[in-house]
């Protein structure tokens, strides 16, 4: 008899409510992208502090209430990757932060994903969020909207918000040596148990 600790979890456990805000906060993220393509600012930026705030909500819930599930692993990650993108070409496609600063959390996200891929294909698990990845996560979320709300207003904050950005950034790469490192460590148990 199979042990019902590892069974696998059928689609009604992943139905959970973490896993429908952080549903929801892939709409949200649409919405965002739409309305800060239309220069229809004030409810742009409403929408992405929404969108930021389930994200901390999503992943409370799940620890708070014991519905952590796999598609939560996946799913979460997924949306601040999303976000991540839909900000940042936005942003920069209205000039409100530079090319390089994309460049420099893209290509973080570009090498995370062939990461990920790879080594789920080699049968390892997704690794848990850490809490330098939430951190970079919640400054990007604090300074790249900052960079929006002064950009043309205050030149001083918008130049403060986008360095400040280029810190977050070097924490974004900081967290995905530590995702690299966590799938590495699977890996080798894996193999040692095998």
């Amino acid at each position: 008899m199979a042990d019902a600790s590892h069974a696998p979890e059928s689609w009604r456990d992943q139905v959970t409510l973490p896993n429908l805000i952080t549903l929801a906060r892939i709409a949200a993220i649409v919405v965002f992208g739409v309305l800060l393509v239309g220069e229809i600012d004030g409810w742009a930026i409403t929408v992405l502090a929404v969108a930021g705030a389930s994200d901390f909500l999503d992943g409370y819930l799940a620890r708070r209430l014991g519905q952590t599930s796999e598609l939560g692993r996946i799913l979460d990650p997924a949306a601040d990757r999303i976000l991540t993108v839909v900000v940042v070409l936005g942003l920069a496609w209205r000039d409100i932060i530079p090319w390089w600063l994309v460049v420099l959390l893209l290509a973080r996200d570009v090498i995370m994903g062939g990461a990920l891929l790879w080594w789920r294909h080699r049968g390892s698990t997704t690794p848990q969020v850490t809490m330098l990845g939430k951190s970079a996560t919640f400054a990007l979320y604090v300074f790249l909207p900052l960079a929006y709300l002064a950009y043309e207003r205050w030149d001083g904050i918008h130049a403060f918000a986008v360095w400040s950005a280029a810190a977050a950034a070097t924490l974004y790469w900081g967290s995905a040596v530590q995702y690299l490192a966590q799938l590495r460590r699977t890996r080798s148990s894996a193999r040692n148990s095998a």
